[in-house]
């Protein structure tokens, strides 16, 4: 599967199995953590084995998380260009995570007592994402016209499946707030 692919396959879940990460999959998953990193100046945590995470009343009765065991957690120097960094860099791990078979989805649910226990002054826990081996593959979700994002009369290829692809993204409360 390439970039492009996932990002046509990859949808919310938020139902997971109990089925480890482990041995290529880990690897892979760890190596593009580290890649993000690197690049970004971003603290990337991959947090596995916490049953906990996502058991709060939000987490389940809201956005009925089941089975959510391991995360990954986007923390960063604050700055103003933060959320920003977060975004890209997170979507970059959720659609690597999507071409190594595994499931993903943004979350502000999980409760994270001990990513925020170690966080190092002047740094900040962005965002959440579930991840791991879901119990389905989850839906495509509804999206506004393509005219509604984008003028594409006349333009190029390229630029109109960019604006493809960024119809398919994950928006909070899919509301898609982006021409």
């Amino acid at each position: 599967m390439d970039v492009n692919e996932a990002i046509q396959n990859r949808h919310s879940v938020r139902q997971y199995t109990d089925k480890k990460i482990e041995g290529d999959v880990l690897s892979s998953l760890e190596e593009e953590i580290n890649r993000v990193n690197v690049e970004s100046g971003l603290h990337v945590r991959l947090i596995k084995d916490d049953p906990k995470a996502f058991t709060g009343l939000l987490a389940k009765n809201v956005s009925k998380f089941v089975g959510v065991e391991n995360y990954l957690a986007i923390i960063g120097p604050e700055s103003p260009d933060l959320d920003e960094k977060a975004g890209y860099y997170g979507e970059r791990l959720v659609l690597r995570a999507q071409e190594l078979g595994l499931n993903t989805c943004w979350a502000k649910t999980a409760s994270k007592k001990d990513v925020k226990k170690g966080l190092e002054s002047g740094y900040k826990d962005v965002i959440s994402i579930a991840i791991g081996y879901g119990a389905n593959q989850g839906v495509p979700h509804k999206s506004k016209p393509i005219e509604k994002f984008a003028d594409i009369d006349g333009a190029p290829e390229w630029f109109v499946n960019g604006v493809k692809s960024a119809m398919l993204a994950p928006t909070a409360m899919n509301k898609q707030n982006f021409r």
